[in-house]
């Protein structure tokens, strides 16, 4: 059996092409996810362990204690057997440049040679506390070169000038969240408390020896340890985050092996059927179901054996040019042997396993089939695996639903998950009915679309098995747009309701620069930019505070209707909601505020436009403003943006007019905006991109299923072709046969997926904000238009071989 099963494999291995090509595929992504994993996970705990590579011991103060002050190194470079002791010291600044302004890391770096853990490759070290380097993608980002002087504002909003004498050959880039790394001399940190210090011993001396003596010496808030020790447990803390995206990867690739198994099972089902005859006489020479069901899986165990091979060592490769991309390759390439035997392994099985169906089928077959033309299959029967699927797919979806309204993320996962099962399981039967639809609404059309009906409905199982493996991919492609449109919709509203205003700058004293007004008039997106009035003042109850007084134009422009109404009773005054519980009033109470001293009567009202600055301040109108404290400082800069502004861009404008004065503070929506959608953008493009793969293993299973109707049908295209059908009018033929089956597959992946992403979206971030449905119709319309497209490449090659069909030539093939 074994020597047949291969001589089947090599007779047709053009019809056993899309298995070889799913099975590949699958593996590849499977084995390319164990490959970055133990790539990125070797080359992220280099990343931990560097900053500690220079060291021996590693003394760390507990951050929960009381502070021990900014001399406690010295305790620990008093050890008889340290040589050499650095304290390490990192915060977060504002980096100011004539083009952006934005946060950036700020390192100490030892003066002592032997604890520097990198090299420089252009300039020198840092001499002072005014001077500092930087790794090669921070200059380029920032436009920046050794030589150039900038400024970082510090916490206190103190400016201070550094000046870049250095690029650092550091050969990776550290994972802290921030795009901007600089390093500077340990004076820049001078009286500060460092929270660990690293110290070299002296040689011969153990680190372990050192680490025993110095906690008994040393106080009970000071914690050494070796420095491979820490290495070792900073690595594993890099690693937890990193098995993150693993698990995503992992997920994807099941995904594209599940498509696999339905192309497999659906080329084997074809190919078994249109080898009936040959199967019947083997059965009539003797060969018993057993025997004839191992032929079929034997034919599996070889491709799906072969593919997996293939698709491993692409794996190998692919998984090392993606952890290059995020550049954690400095370990070298790492393999682990068992997960890529594990992934070599489940390709096989999958392969087998999606043969199993079909190959018990044709071991039914009776001999006298013998004697008999291969039938034709009819449509899917309804049966009980269908029913336990609808059953599935009901219970999943209640219990998703369940998990929404209790915001429960894991119930909403696990009856995700059933439902989804469950819709794999009884979609096969709707669909072969849809299927079935589709061909009474082709006969309607004649000549073409009826040829295209009729080949469609004499098996519609086997159409319906391709639809199905579209409905997957295009089903979770319309799930994350949904989920990304609506996510992005609703952090936008709960952005606007905690903050009025897009864009809101201030400065501590004195009022915002003329030309930094300008600068920001002039962003095309703002269509109201505004310069309120403040004044410090002290508040009964509140302290000192700002005042701010607004035009009624802003006010009506940010929705403050209570404070841009034309009333004759006491002015309103916008506060916090901790301000207006500190004065003991109600929403809406008029009462008396001393404001320096003076009487004044104001009716109260709570809003988010009092936080507009990014701390508490009370907002009534200009003239309110002008009757209790005269002046002419304008302090801050409100703006708003049209409806639709690219927030990205508006951003980046930003950016520069904060560049441009450094004095300047900038809050708002804007600020939190950016950061909240570049995570949800990097998520949902990862997703997608991985979602590619399941789409091109859906394209495969309709090309196939094409070539092999083209192949089963040769007698019938001979025939149309001596009846008078054009090559063009048999493309057309297959093309429509393509579209119908690619639409089916849009519209129910629509109609699934959109549910589905509302329902995850909502489980994910429904507790944390009011949910915005916004369904992505444009995006959507292009999971309509992909499928198309897929369709018609689909048909290439079936079309190609169909339209080389001579009439005498097919009519004379069985």
């Amino acid at each position: 059996m074994p020597g047949y099963a291969w001589a089947q494999t090599a007779a047709h291995p053009a019809r056993l092409a899309s298995v070889l090509s799913a099975i590949v595929l699958g593996t590849l992504f499977l084995a390319a996810t164990a490959v970055f994993a133990a790539t990125s996970s070797a080359g992220l705990r280099i990343v931990a362990a560097a900053p500690l590579s220079a060291a021996d011991v590693i003394v760390d103060r507990d951050p929960e204690a009381a502070d021990p002050g900014a001399g406690w190194p010295e305790q620990v470079a008093e050890h008889p057997d340290v040589t050499a002791t650095a304290p390490l010291h990192a915060g977060t600044v504002q980096l100011v440049t004539d083009e952006i302004r934005a946060t950036a890391n700020l390192y100490s770096i030892s003066d002592r040679d032997e604890l520097r853990w990198f090299e420089l490759a252009e300039g020198e070290w840092p001499a002072n506390a005014a001077e500092m380097v930087a790794d090669a993608p921070t200059l380029d980002s920032a436009g920046l070169a050794v030589g150039d002087t900038v400024s970082l504002l510090v916490g206190d909003g103190e400016t201070t000038d550094m000046t870049v004498v250095g690029a650092a050959d550091i050969g990776f880039r550290p994972l802290t969240g921030v795009q901007y790394q600089f390093y500077t001399s340990e004076g820049f940190f001078a009286g500060e408390s460092p929270l660990s210090v690293t110290a070299d011993i002296a040689d011969g001396t153990s680190p372990e020896a050192v680490v025993e003596s110095m906690g008994a010496d040393l106080p009970d808030d000071l914690h050494p340890m070796t420095a491979e020790e820490q290495s070792r447990l900073a690595a594993d803390r890099f690693a937890g985050g990193a098995q993150q995206l693993e698990l995503i990867l992992l997920v994807f690739a099941l995904i594209a092996l599940l498509a696999a198994a339905l192309v497999i099972a659906n080329t084997f089902t074809i190919l078994l059927s249109q080898r009936r005859r040959d199967t019947a006489l083997l059965r009539l020479v003797g060969a018993e179901r057993s025997q004839v069901r191992n032929l079929v899986l034997a034919e599996a165990l070889i491709i799906g054996s072969i593919g997996s091979a293939i698709g491993v060592a692409a794996g190998v490769g692919a998984g090392y040019a993606g952890a290059s991309l995020m550049e954690l390759t400095g370990g070298g390439l790492h393999v682990g042997v068992p997960a890529l035997a594990g992934a070599f392994l489940t390709g096989v099985a999958t392969t087998v396993c999606a043969a199993w169906f079909p190959a018990r089928k044709a071991a039914g077959t009776a001999p006298v089939e013998a004697l008999r033309s291969a039938p034709l299959q009819n449509g899917v029967r309804f049966r009980s695996v269908h029913a336990v699927g609808l059953a599935a797919a009901a219970t999943g979806a209640a219990v998703m639903v369940f998990g929404m309204l209790a915001e429960n993320l894991p119930v909403s996962i696990a009856g995700g998950s059933v439902g989804a099962v469950g819709l794999l399981m009884a979609l096969r039967y709707a669909i072969s009915r849809l299927v079935g639809g589709a061909d009474r609404l082709l006969r309607l059309r004649g000549g073409i679309a009826e040829l295209a009906g009729a080949n469609l409905r004499r098996n519609t199982g086997r159409a319906a098995t391709a639809t199905l493996t579209l409905v997957l991919g295009l089903g979770l492609i319309a799930a994350l747009a949904t989920a990304a449109s609506t996510g992005r919709a609703t952090i936008d509203g709960d952005l606007d309701d905690r903050f009025p205003v897009d864009v809101s700058a201030r400065v501590d004293t004195g009022s915002v620069p003329a030309a930094t007004v300008d600068m920001v008039r002039d962003i095309d997106d703002l269509v109201l930019v505004e310069t309120p009035r403040t004044e410090q003042v002290t508040v009964e109850g509140l302290g000192e505070t700002t005042l701010v007084g607004v035009s009624p134009e802003l006010a009506r422009a940010v929705g403050a209707e209570d404070l841009a109404a034309d009333g004759t009773g006491a002015p309103a005054m916008l506060v916090s909601e901790d301000q207006l519980n500190a004065l003991g009033a109600a929403q809406g109470e008029t009462v008396d505020l001393s404001v320096d001293g003076e009487a004044h009567r104001f009716t109260l009202y709570a809003s988010e436009l009092a936080t507009s600055s990014g701390a508490a301040s009370p907002v009534v109108r200009e003239e309110a403003l002008d009757a209790v404290a005269p002046g002419d400082e304008r302090g801050m800069v409100w703006g708003t943006a049209a409806a639709g502004a690219d927030y990205d861009a508006l951003a980046e404008q930003m950016s520069r007019v904060a560049g441009a004065d450094p004095a300047i503070t900038l809050s708002g929506a804007l600020a939190e905006r950016t950061g909240l959608t570049d995570v949800l953008d990097v998520l949902v493009n990862l997703s997608l991109a991985m979602l590619l793969v399941t789409m091109v293993i859906s394209s495969l299973g309709v090309a196939n299923t094409l070539s092999l109707s083209v192949l089963e049908r040769t007698r019938e295209l001979a025939l149309l072709r001596a009846l008078g059908l054009t090559r063009g009018g048999l493309r057309s033929t297959l093309a429509v046969e393509a579209a119908v089956i690619a639409v089916l597959g849009a519209l129910l992946g629509l109609v699934i997926g959109i549910p589905y992403g509302l329902v995850g979206v909502n489980a994910v971030i429904g507790g944390t904000a009011p949910l915005v449905v916004a369904v992505p119709w444009a995006e959507l319309a292009l999971v309509l238009v992909s499928a198309l497209v897929i369709a018609a490449a689909a048909t290439v090659l079936p079309s190609r071989r169909a339209a080389r069909i001579a009439p005498a030539e097919g009519l004379g093939a069985d």
